[in-house]
C-alpha cells in the first residue's frame, strides 16, 4: 500500500488541492451551493422518473404472471420520481431542508468508512490525517442532524464544502508523505 501511495503522490496532492478548492467555493456561497445541489438531485430524480415511466410502458406485457404489475409498479415509481424531482427543482430551498437530513446521514456513514479506510492504511505514513478527516466528517453529520431543520438553509453548502476541504487536506498530506518516501534510496 505504501508503494502505491508513493507512486501516486502527485495525483493525491493535485486531487486534494482541487477538492479543497471546490470546498472553498461551496463554503463561500453556501445557499447557492445548497440550492444548486438540490436542483441537481431534482434533475436526476426527474430524469429517472421519465426513464422509469417509459420502462413501465415497455414491460407491462412482458410476463404472464407479473408483467402487468411490473408495468403498473414502474409507472407508479416513474410518476412519483417525476413529482419529487419536479418539486426539488421548483422548491429547492424546501428540498434543501430534506437533503440536509439525508446529508447528515451520508456524512456519518462516509466518515465512518473514512475511519475504517484509515485504520486499514495504518502502515502508511500520513494515515492519521485520514482518521481525523473521518472523525470530523462524522462529527459534522451529527452537528447537522442536531441543528435540523434550521440547518437546511446553509448546511448543504457549508458541510459539503468543509468535508471537501478536509478530504482534500488529508489527501495532500498523504501525497506529501508518499512523496517523501520516493526521494529516499531504496524506497
Amino acid at each position: 500500500t505504501q508503494e502505491r501511495v508513493n507512486q501516486n503522490a502527485a495525483f493525491l496532492v493535485i486531487f486534494g488541492v482541487l477538492l479543497g478548492m471546490l470546498g472553498v467555493i461551496a463554503i463561500a456561497a453556501p445557499l447557492a451551493a445548497g440550492v444548486a445541489a438540490t436542483m441537481f438531485v431534482g434533475l436526476m430524480v426527474l430524469s429517472r422518473g421519465i426513464m422509469q415511466f417509459y420502462y413501465g410502458i415497455k414491460v407491462r406485457h412482458w410476463g404472464r404472471r407479473f408483467g402487468t404489475y411490473m408495468g403498473i409498479g414502474s409507472l407508479a415509481v416513474g410518476a412519483l420520481s417525476v413529482a419529487i424531482g419536479g418539486l426539488l427543482i421548483i422548491k429547492p430551498v424546501a428540498g434543501a431542508q430534506f437533503l440536509t437530513l439525508l446529508l447528515s446521514i451520508y456524512l456519518v456513514i462516509a466518515g465512518g468508512f473514512e475511519m475504517l479506510h484509515a485504520i486499514e492504511m495504518g502502515a502508511v505514513r500520513g494515515w492519521p490525517f485520514l482518521l481525523l478527516t473521518g472523525f470530523l466528517t462524522v462529527l459534522f453529520g451529527v452537528i447537522l442532524w442536531r441543528q435540523w431543520p434550521l440547518s437546511g438553509q446553509w448546511a448543504v453548502g457549508v458541510m459539503v464544502g468543509s468535508s471537501f476541504i478536509l478530504s482534500g487536506i488529508s489527501l495532500v498530506m498523504l501525497g506529501i508523505a508518499g512523496r517523501g518516501n520516493t526521494s529516499r534510496p531504496g524506497a
